[in-house]
């Protein structure tokens, strides 16, 4: 009786664990995921257990780099191995790998070992940090320095300057510091939420109908970039959530996706239901967004650098506005082709 309760307590121990844990045999075929990995990778151990890895772990080390061929070529183990990994939900997660050979207890290779860590929040708060510095430093630096230019030239040459030109500085001065007034309180606004969290006022939700509301209020500015916005609605039920929170998120998505349309431009909004979400795409035909950003681009103060288009402020308050849901949030995308944003909701909050 004692000796079968091993696997189980041993089974308890490895879901305990802060790491995903995943073992193979010598075909690479799945034969433990604990619950971490299924959490990191979407799948559950049902879906995983037999599958060959390669069906259920994509990071960008599984083509030519990958460890798991190191360990069966050469048989020496690996740690530390960044990588980007992306999961089912297309969300992009900074890992660090570590993989082994398995042997039994004659010595005989007998399968694999991969332990895999998240820590795409380590990661994501460098960048953050990275990105603060390069915004204080340029984007903000260098209208001041502009500014200061305009005023001192005013100052030194006020007699002899004409009305009209005075007047144009005053304005590029009054504009350029309403820029910088709205990057602080962009700014304040994500700080406010990320340092205190974002607080839920949770309450029955009908989705549908905020949605329809969101729509309304932005076809006249799509209009007016010939963009059309449609919907496509299968039958969701109520969902426990923060109306007002949810609100920021689908506008500020809706905002990006007709900013970033061509002319003309088709947006699709869809929503259904799984058995344990309700799942929301805003779809737009626009300019896409280069694969190098992709797995940053809900990172604060992160800008494309192929587009001018804020400091990514909008995008980083909207996962920590889904991730207090308990959801998730994604996105695939391709320069020129356009982007699709998931938002998955759990149906009970």
């Amino acid at each position: 009786m004692a000796e079968n309760k091993v696997p189980h307590i041993r089974n308890l121990i490895l879901d305990s664990l802060p790491v995903a844990m995943v073992t193979m045999d010598t075909d690479f075929k799945i034969t433990f995921f604990n619950n971490l990995a299924e959490h990191l990778t979407g799948f559950s151990a049902a879906e995983a257990l037999g599958k060959p890895c390669y069906e259920i772990l994509h990071s960008s080390k599984c083509d030519a780099e990958c460890p798991l061929q190191t360990v069966a070529t050469y048989g020496e183990s690996a740690t530390g191995l960044e990588a980007e990994f992306i999961n089912r939900f297309q969300e992009h997660i900074s890992v660090r790998i570590g993989t082994a050979a398995i042997e039994d207890d004659a010595g005989n290779f007998v399968g694999y070992l991969e332990v895999i860590e998240d820590i795409s929040r380590e990661k994501s708060l460098e960048r953050e940090r990275n990105n603060f510095q390069f915004m204080v430093a340029h984007d903000m630096k260098s209208p001041l320095v502009a500014m200061q230019g305009l005023i001192q030239r005013i100052r030194e040459h006020h007699d002899e300057m004409s009305a009209e030109k005075r007047e144009q500085y005053y304005r590029i001065i009054s504009e350029t510091g309403e820029q910088i007034e709205a990057q602080v309180m962009e700014f304040l606004e994500y700080s406010r939420q990320t340092s205190y969290k974002v607080k839920l006022n949770l309450e029955a939700t009908n989705l549908m109908e905020l949605l329809d509301t969101i729509i309304e209020r932005h076809q006249e500015q799509a209009a007016a970039k010939n963009v059309s916005i449609c919907s496509e609605h299968h039958s969701i039920p109520q969902i426990l959530a923060d109306p007002r929170q949810l609100q920021r998120v689908f506008e500020n998505l809706l905002d990006n996706a007709i900013k970033f349309s061509h002319d003309p431009g088709k947006i699709a909004i869809k929503s259904r239901e799984t058995e344990k979400e309700v799942i929301v795409q805003i779809e737009d035909n626009g300019s896409g967004i280069p694969a190098a950003d992709l797995p940053f681009i809900f990172d604060a103060f992160q800008q494309s650098k192929s587009s001018s288009a804020g400091h990514g402020l909008g995008l980083a308050a909207v996962k920590a506005i889904i991730q207090e849901h308990g959801g998730r949030v994604a996105v695939i995308s391709s320069a020129e082709k356009g982007s699709v944003f998931i938002v998955r909701l759990p149906k009970k909050g």
